[in-house]
Formats: structure tokens, C-alpha cells, sequence
């Protein structure tokens, strides 16, 4: 048995403290460069599992609190 067969290779995406902050902000770099927010946390995540076969996304906490979406939807909008 070869070392491939014995083992699968896996990659661990992982996040912590997003509070809710799910919008994307200006990054200061120039017109249409913007950082953080979901859709682009999402897009990300989609982008290593459709080049990577097992990936494992995790995240450690303070999801849901801090913003006033979060707040008033009590977490569903971030989930």
C-alpha cells in the first residue's frame, strides 16, 4: 500500500469573530475593492471546494452578535 492510499489529504477553512459583520466594507485600495462580508467569505469558501475534494469549514465563535441585522433577526440573517 502506497503512502496516497494510506493517507487523504483535507483542508481546514476556518473563521472567528465575524460579529455579524456580514457587509462588505471599502477597502481604501480603489474603486470596487472591498474586504470582509459573507458573499465574499461564501465565495471564497466555494472556490476551495470546488478545487480541493474534502474540505472542512469551522468556525470558533462570536458569530452572531454585534450588528444591528444579527441583532434584530437574532442570528438567522448570519446563518
Amino acid at each position: 500500500m502506497t503512502l496516497t492510499e494510506r493517507f487523504k489529504r483535507f483542508t481546514i477553512l476556518h473563521s472567528n469573530d465575524m460579529h455579524g459583520d456580514f457587509l462588505a466594507e471599502a477597502s481604501g485600495l480603489g474603486e470596487g475593492h472591498v474586504i470582509g462580508g459573507m458573499a465574499l467569505l461564501s465565495g471564497y469558501i466555494n472556490k476551495v471546494r470546488q478545487s480541493e475534494k474534502n474540505v472542512l469549514f469551522v468556525i470558533s465563535g462570536d458569530m452572531l452578535q454585534g450588528s444591528t441585522i444579527d441583532s434584530e433577526y437574532q442570528g438567522i440573517s448570519t446563518i
